[in-house]
């Protein structure tokens, strides 16, 4: 009879290992693709919330906010983490920079990436402004930014 051993040999073992490597490879840049994505939709959610105070500080006072902090936000700018969550301009978890120009009778806000969301290249800064014109200033702003 055979003396078998249990257990997988050293070709075994590097095939499965080169399965699991092409298999990230495949998967890993999609995955973050979802998560710029994501960021991305976080910060059109900010943009239009922001959007929203600035023109009901416009029915209140009968002109525009000049910063955010007339819209009651902590800071100006502000940013927003990957969950969407108000954060300090300089905050290490920051993924967009939330800001704010105003000119007579008209604003434009701004969502400008941050760290490791600098990578979306294709949208790049988000703008909506007081006329509700969406707009991404990137490489591909065609991509469906919005």
């Amino acid at each position: 009879m055979a003396d078998r051993r249990n257990g997988f040999t050293l070709i075994e073992m590097l095939v499965v290992v080169s399965l699991v490597v092409v298999l990230l490879n495949l998967t890993l840049p999609m995955y973050q693709q979802h998560l710029r994505d994501t960021r991305r939709s976080l910060a059109g959610a900010a943009l239009r919330e922001a959007m929203m105070r600035q023109e009901q500080y416009f029915l209140d006072r009968k002109r525009y906010a000049e910063t955010l902090t007339e819209l009651s936000y902590p800071t100006h700018p502000y940013a927003i983490d990957a969950h969407g969550s108000l954060v300090h301009g300089e905050a290490g978890n920051r993924v967009y920079l939330i800001n704010l120009t105003t000119r007579a009778n008209a604003f434009t806000l701004y969502a400008v990436p941050q760290l490791g969301q600098v990578a979306d290249t294709d949208c790049g800064t988000l703008s909506l402004d007081s006329s509700g014109v969406k707009q991404a200033l990137g490489e591909n702003p065609e991509r469906g930014c919005w």
